[in-house]
Formats: structure tokens, C-alpha cells, sequence
């Protein structure tokens, strides 16, 4: 018990992910990072996730539908022995880009401030549908 989770919590603190110094001092201004140097033992990947609200309805909104598929993300994660810190990238498929401001405006609340690498496609989704989130992590 006790031990097994103090191990595991230690290799969760060794896991850096690291953006190289030029990305430090010239930033992109995109909520992503465009390379990452990641050091870990384990991956953990979500399988593309949308989101339902708490009531299994599909949100028809931009902005709830991303804040809940991050969350819903971020839960699997959780499970994994992971968080959004750990996540080194992340894929987006959009129903629509001309969504790409709303969807950005939450990613950049939730996401953590050394921002994972990112891919954005417009892709055609399950019904209702606006968004869904592949992340990958490392532990």
C-alpha cells in the first residue's frame, strides 16, 4: 500500500516535460507548445473522448462542449495515475475550425502553463458533436 504509492508518486515528480530554450525565450503565442523533449517511464493515452453533461446530454455549445471533453480527459487521466501536467500531447478533431477562438479560449483556462505539443484537424463527428480530445501523457 503505503509504499507502492510513495514510489509511485516519486517517478510522477521525475517525469519533466521540457521546452527547449529557444521556445523560452522567442514563444509562439499559440496555446501549444511546438516541441517537447519528455522524460517518463509509462505512456498513458486517452481514446478519443467527447463529452456529455452531467445529465448525458450533448452541450450545443463550443465552449461547455470543450470544458467537459477536457474534463471527462482529465478524469480518464486521473485514473491512469496521470493529470493535465503530465499530458506532452494533445489531438484535437473539430467538427467546424471556424470554432478553433471559442475552443482555444477554455483549452488555454484548463490547460497547464507548459502547454502540450497539439494537432487541430476538422474532421465529421458523431452526431451533435463539436469536439473530441486524444491526450498523451507520460508518468
Amino acid at each position: 500500500g503505503k509504499l507502492v504509492l510513495s514510489a509511485f508518486q516519486k517517478e510522477r515528480k521525475n517525469m519533466k516535460k521540457v521546452l527547449p530554450e529557444k521556445y523560452i525565450k522567442e514563444p509562439t503565442g499559440y496555446p501549444f507548445s511546438p516541441v517537447l523533449s519528455i522524460e517518463g517511464k509509462e505512456i498513458v493515452v486517452t481514446s478519443g473522448t467527447c463529452c456529455d453533461d452531467y445529465d448525458g446530454q450533448i452541450p450545443e455549445d463550443m465552449e461547455s462542449q470543450a470544458r467537459n471533453t477536457i474534463l471527462a480527459c482529465e478524469a480518464f487521466l486521473k485514473e491512469a495515475g496521470c493529470s493535465l501536467e503530465n499530458v506532452f500531447n494533445v489531438e484535437v478533431y473539430m467538427k467546424d475550425l471556424d470554432q478553433w477562438n471559442d475552443f482555444n479560449k477554455i483549452y488555454r483556462e484548463m490547460m497547464p502553463e507548459t502547454l502540450p505539443c497539439r494537432k487541430a484537424l476538422q474532421v465529421g463527428l458523431l452526431p451533435g458533436y463539436l469536439v473530441e480530445l486524444v491526450m498523451w501523457a507520460v508518468k
